[in-house]
């Protein structure tokens, strides 16, 4: 049965800044006995702190969501060629390692998001220049091991071999018993790649599943940090203004 990755929610300390910032929008449309302009309120916004600040970690959270909608997207069809690789049209050997290489493509897609979002967020007087990288090489230290299984089955050509398929009789033992019957039985039938290819993506799935638990929950704890930070800034009674076009 195929484990799909829940998606994360915004912190939800952050979520009385929203009020706040609603409730003083609304106070200052009183005041001035008139509503504003859209302009206005986007000029508004733009020069909130409080709002344009938990805008990013918001906009950050559907990134991250969008990724991990799309690695149960990866998952779900190697989920259906473990279970027969002819569920699905083409070649199953090809499909596989191309769903394998599209995942690492995602997954190195989210540290570039990273760096944008930690720029974004420098630019914002969150972070300082120091900051902003101790958080992006946190981020890159916590998944060095993730680089380095690319590179072994991408780059150096760690793959199945196309006959006599190696496996360690251990790894089998990791899986449900139904499973290990139908690999054994595949691995003694013919023990050619082809052959052997549920086994190649149920290999994938477990890779796959235990990049992302890791990732989500750094993810979360870097998202729970950042909203720390963001309250504590608050503490210096940011204002809300307002250009007065004359």
């Amino acid at each position: 049965m195929n484990q799909r990755f829940e998606i994360i929610q915004p912190p939800e300390k952050l979520a009385d800044g929203f009020l706040e910032f609603a409730k003083s929008i609304h106070q200052k449309t009183i005041d001035r006995g008139t509503k504003f302009t859209e302009e206005e309120m986007a000029e508004i916004f733009n020069n909130s702190f409080p709002g344009i600040s938990r805008a990013n970690i918001l906009f950050w959270v559907a990134d991250v969501n969008k990724f991990i909608k799309t690695v149960n997207l990866i998952l779900s069809d190697l989920e259906d060629l473990k279970n027969d690789k002819n569920t699905l049209k083409g070649e199953p050997v090809i499909r596989s390692e191309f769903l394998f290489q599209s995942f690492f493509g995602e997954f190195f897609k989210m540290r570039e998001i990273a760096k944008l979002y930690l720029k974004f967020l420098k630019n914002l007087k969150l972070l300082n220049n120091v900051n902003k990288e101790e958080f992006y090489n946190f981020y890159q230290r916590a998944f060095d091991w993730v680089y380095k299984i690319r590179n072994q089955f991408i780059h150096l050509g760690m793959e199945m071999k196309n006959v006599d398929v190696d496996f360690d009789i251990e790894i089998i033992n990791e899986f449900p018993e139904q499973d290990r019957i139908k690999f054994i039985k595949a691995f003694n039938e013919s023990n050619t790649r082809e052959n052997t290819v549920e086994f190649q993506c149920a290999i994938y799935i477990k890779i796959i599943k235990h990049i992302m638990k890791n990732y989500i929950e750094l993810q979360i704890l870097i998202n729970e940090t950042l909203a720390d930070l963001i309250l504590s800034f608050e503490k210096h009674n940011l204002e809300i203004t307002i250009t007065v076009n004359k």
